[in-house]
Order: structure tokens, then C-alpha cells, then sequence
């Protein structure tokens, strides 16, 4: 199994569900990685599944009624029980079937979209769970190489207007 991950101070890799859950974030460690080998045909799950929508939510008993070939069926039982282990831990899991995100264009110089590298902060600790069963997973980078935009002195001219502009909205 490749580990590539191997060599991020800030992405500690796991090998099972437990240590996912339990494992704390500390020092430069902002990413946890079940890192895993998925057996079955998640290409015939996605193939017999109908996309309504750019992005569209499967249910339990959409993925049930899927008439699926033994490989497909291997990863069905993947993905049920990766859903139970969730749902048993407190989450509340979903299934998605992406075609395509929309475009954050609204502030033109700065994107708030997924097709931007972006840091997900909280000032609480909080658990948000990604797991990409076909097609391009989700990739990391590390802390060194982004840029924080809002050091840039174009985008921070920017970003102090709409600031401004927005301490003068009054709200009743």
C-alpha cells in the first residue's frame, strides 16, 4: 500500500477505524489518514447509480436495491460498514455521488470552494470525515507550502473594504 503521507509532519497515518476516532491532534498534527486498500468494484456502484444533480445524495436504500455483481456487492458491504462504524460513533454519515461542485465566484479574488486548496479551521475541536471510495481523492498539502491569502496585499485591500462595508449594515 502506497503511504503518501509518509512524509507529513502534520498528517499522522492510522491503520484501522479505532485509531481514526482516537487518535488526537497535537503538535503539527492537523490530519488524520485511515490509510486503507478498499476491495471491491466502486466503479459498478457509481455506473448503476443515477446522478439528479451536480451532486447527489445516496440512500442506504438506493444502495441496497443496486443490483451489483459480486465485486460490486464486496464494495457495497465496504461502504455499509464504514456507514455503521459512523453512525455507531455519533456521526452522522452521508453518501454523495459528485459530478461537479459550483464555482465560489462571488468575490472574484478570493474562492471559498472546494476546487481551491483551503484550510478547514475551528475554534472547537470537531471531527469532519472524508472518504473518497472512486474517482480523485480529496489531497493534502502542507502547512509550509500554502499561502495565506489575506498576506497578500492586493487581497487584503480587498478584504478590508468588504469588512468595512459590512460593519455599516445595520440588521433589525
Amino acid at each position: 500500500m502506497d503511504n503518501r503521507f509518509s512524509n507529513s509532519k502534520q498528517v499522522a497515518v492510522v491503520s484501522t477505524f479505532s485509531h481514526l476516532l482516537n487518535t488526537n491532534f497535537k503538535g503539527d498534527i492537523n490530519a488524520v489518514c485511515w490509510q486503507r486498500d478498499l476491495i471491491g468494484d466502486f466503479k459498478e456502484i457509481v455506473s448503476k447509480l443515477e446522478l439528479k444533480a451536480d451532486l447527489t445524495e445516496v440512500s442506504m436504500e438506493d444502495l441496497h436495491t443496486l443490483k451489483l455483481s459480486e465485486q460490486g456487492s464486496v464494495a457495497r458491504e465496504v461502504i455499509l460498514s464504514d456507514f455503521q462504524l459512523l453512525a455507531d460513533s455519533g456521526a452522522s454519515p452521508s453518501l454523495n455521488l459528485i459530478k461537479s461542485y459550483q464555482r465560489d465566484e462571488e468575490l472574484g479574488f478570493i474562492s471559498t470552494d472546494v476546487y481551491s486548496f483551503h484550510v478547514d479551521r475551528s475554534p472547537i475541536g470537531t471531527d469532519t470525515f472524508l472518504c473518497t471510495y472512486y474517482g480523485a481523492a480529496s489531497e493534502i498539502i502542507a502547512n509550509h507550502q500554502a499561502e495565506q491569502k489575506i498576506l497578500i496585499p492586493e487581497i487584503r485591500q480587498k478584504q478590508s473594504c468588504i469588512t468595512v462595508r459590512n460593519r455599516n449594515l445595520k440588521t433589525f
